[in-house]
């Protein structure tokens, strides 16, 4: 290992880094929303005649904490998956931790922590392709890239 890689001073740059603190506010959101959904379902049995808005409001609230990563580094793909992971890594170890509270979680959701984490790795994935392929088509737009212009050859016509 080089010692660049085992630098302290490197790691707590990572630590201090603007993404990473959005990576863990948007992940401390997303367990608060969790807890909440998971609370809600199972120990709130006055929510049960009305279920289906009950998960619609939390699935909303979840799509809603999702859209934190990307509404801050719209414009770097790169920060927007880091921050976005980063905040699905800690969703998917609260939910480790939740599937020991909550009985048969892992069968009623059928989805293991690993297959959550692959879940977010994949959904911010395709969203920081997206905003590169966006910002790519943009930049091409704003900085008109020259077209090549189709030349005409006039061919003579023979005489009858």
């Amino acid at each position: 290992m080089s010692a660049a890689a085992t630098n302290p001073r490197r790691v707590w740059n990572v630590i201090q880094s603007p993404v990473i603190h959005t990576g863990i506010f948007a992940g401390v959101l997303l367990v608060g929303v969790m807890l909440a959904s998971l609370i809600a379902a199972t120990r709130m049995p006055q929510f049960d005649s009305i279920a289906a808005l009950r998960n619609l409001v939390c699935f909303g609230a979840f799509g809603l904490v999702m859209t934190i990563p990307v509404a801050r580094y719209f414009g770097s793909p790169w920060r927007l998956f880091t921050a976005g992971i980063t905040a699905w890594s800690i969703l998917a170890a609260a939910y480790a931790g939740a599937t020991m509270f909550f009985d048969n979680l892992i069968n009623r959701l059928g989805m293991t922590p690993l297959h959550l984490l692959m879940l977010g790795g994949v959904i911010y994935g395709v969203l920081a392709v997206g905003v590169w392929v966006a910002s790519s088509v943009v930049s091409l737009i704003w900085h008109h890239a020259p077209v090549a212009h189709v030349r005409t050859i006039e061919v003579p016509t023979r005489k009858q």
